[in-house]
């Protein structure tokens, strides 16, 4: 059961079970660990971004020293939050190349001159699905990087693309690489989800549930099947 106020249980049980397990330490965080999980999510910082934030600290702590409190992550966490927000911004106005009125897999996609100019980070994120589709050496993946397209396309009615709109392509391209699989290796991907003890998933609320869950199927999908994790191109 999740003592955090509903609207925060999700978010901060997903990262205590991504830190748990990415650390192998079991602990519940302490109060000035609570804080920055509220502080950040208030910012609008998504639970995969801070989950990134704590995979790179683990990488570089080492896994025979890796961090053991959230505090020391920090650092990385706001480290990936100010480049995102660059991005974010950086791409304003840019002017548009040849290049970048490609689709991907050819896929109808946003006119960039019937529209305003859209934000740096959704133009980063344009350009990475445009590139994973042209590289994809299977149909299956091709067409999924079309469905994570037309969600962009539907996201893109403003200047303004948020974090919870990458959020939204992001879990349809993931979305759409589940269903290209065949049984076997669906069976593979959910082999994955073993390695998250019956115990912490009890205690986590559905919303943190399922935000787990999707974390490390795109784990899986990324290191089994070759998806771009959008996160870690844009």
């Amino acid at each position: 059961m999740s003592y955090l106020p509903p609207k925060q249980a999700g978010f901060s049980e997903a990262v205590q079970v991504y830190f748990t397990e990415a650390t192998g330490k079991m602990m519940v965080f302490g109060a000035r660990d609570r804080d920055l999980l509220n502080q950040w999510r208030e910012q609008g910082r998504p639970a995969r971004l801070v989950c990134r934030g704590i995979r790179k600290a683990v990488e570089s702590y080492g896994r025979d020293d890796p961090p053991r409190r959230l505090a020391q992550c920090e650092p990385f966490v706001d480290d990936l939050w100010e480049q995102f927000q660059q991005r974010d911004v950086g791409a304003h106005n840019r002017p548009q190349s040849d290049t970048d009125s490609d689709e991907a897999g050819d896929e109808p996609g946003v006119s960039t001159t019937d529209q305003k100019q859209p934000s740096g980070l959704y133009q980063r994120v344009r350009r990475a699905i445009e590139r994973a589709g042209k590289s994809a050496d299977e149909e299956r993946w091709r067409q999924a990087y079309r469905r994570a397209w037309r969600e962009l396309d539907e996201e893109a009615t403003a200047d303004q693309f948020s974090f919870q709109q990458l959020e939204a392509v992001d879990e349809a391209l993931v979305d759409a690489y589940l269903d290209a699989l065949d049984d076997e290796e669906r069976r593979i991907v959910e082999e994955a989800l073993g390695s998250t003890s019956s115990g912490l998933l009890k205690q986590m609320s559905p919303a943190a549930k399922r935000q787990h869950m999707l974390m490390k199927r795109k784990r899986a999908l990324v290191e089994q099947f070759g998806l771009v994790d959008l996160f870690d191109v844009v």
